[in-house]
């Protein structure tokens, strides 16, 4: 899209992710990952609780032993206008969007390849290779083609606030002890997220949110780690879905070990718009040449969900 003038000019707001360890066990994982990031040349510094109070006096930390941050070319930007492109992009260059629901994959007689699905509008559709790309029906897809895959809904909120009060200085999306994260979103005004004290899968279709858990949990939290936010004023909320791997929290992407033209991209457990690009091309190489050009993708197959082997990131959201 570099080259496309009607595309507009986006930047990353790099505010970073700052990371906080209360105990010595999540400091040990930070420092851990700052080695493994800054031999791959990303800036990320580790900073004692002084060093966090010096750079951002605003937080609380005198329950915090680490912090973990990098500035560079790390934070967040608009990425609906981003995926929006990507689809305009995708039609001008062939791409059909059929809007329906699948509701039946069919098989050939020996069930190692698909060969058709069918839709809720009665329509059939044939094809060589099929992609399950269907976020948080993931698991209920697969079952079409008499597969199991370890992915469910579990609901995640978002509150937008304004601070009485505005931080002098921007506000990197802090991830809190608590699990809960904090950043800036601009005009004095800031986004949090995370999810209830209890995580259980939910139906497709509840996004109902849990008005309790702003008042009861997250502004006590919030304003324990920033006292300036003591007074603000909620202005808007709502929930969706991680597509939650239970496994691991990490992709399955690839095909799979006997159905052999049916393809995996799911499971991101909320990594979704930092992947989507890379996988995108990932999942492009594997359907055009039968294997990855670019990027080895190989650890995110399906068939380590038959052996229960995981793939672990130490410092997720």
């Amino acid at each position: 899209m570099d080259y496309d003038i009607r595309v507009p000019k986006l930047t990353i707001k790099s505010f970073g992710y700052m990371y906080l360890a209360a105990d010595e066990s999540f400091a040990k994982k930070l420092r851990n990952n700052q080695k493994i990031q800054a031999a791959a040349g990303a800036a990320t510094e580790l900073l004692t609780p002084d060093g966090i109070k010096s750079r951002y006096p605003f937080y609380n930390v005198d329950d915090i032993k680490l912090g973990s941050i990098n500035l560079v070319n790390e934070g967040y930007w608009d990425s609906i206008t981003v995926f929006e492109w990507m689809k305009n992009k995708a039609q001008e260059n062939g791409v059909e969007y059929v809007e329906n629901e699948v509701i039946e994959i069919i098989k050939n007689k020996s069930e190692d390849q698909v060969i058709s699905v069918k839709l809720a509008s009665g329509e059939i559709i044939t094809g060589r290779k099929f992609v399950n790309a269907t976020g948080p029906r993931a698991a209920v897809v697969s079952q079409m083609a008499g597969i199991e895959i370890p992915v469910e809904p579990r609901k995640r909120y978002s509150w937008i606030f304004k601070a009485e009060k505005p931080l002098d200085r921007d506000l990197p999306l802090t991830i809190d002890p608590s699990g809960f994260h904090v950043r800036e979103n601009g005009g004095g005004t800031y986004q949090a997220g995370g999810h209830g004290v209890h995580d259980p899968a939910v139906n497709f279709d509840d996004f109902q949110m849990d008005n309790d858990l702003w008042e009861n949990t997250v502004w006590p939290i919030l304003f324990n780690r920033i006292p300036q936010f003591e007074s603000l004023k909620l202005i808007n909320q709502w929930a969706g879905h991680y597509a939650m791997n239970t496994l691991d929290q990490n992709a399955i992407i690839g095909p799979h070990n006997t159905v052999q033209n049916f393809f995996f991209q799911n499971g991101f457990s909320g990594h979704g718009t930092q992947q989507a690009p890379a996988m995108g091309r990932a999942i492009a190489e594997i359907l055009t040449y039968g294997c990855y050009k670019t990027i080895d993708m190989s650890a995110f197959k399906y068939e380590r969900l038959l052996n229960g082997h995981k793939v672990i990131e130490e410092a997720i959201i």
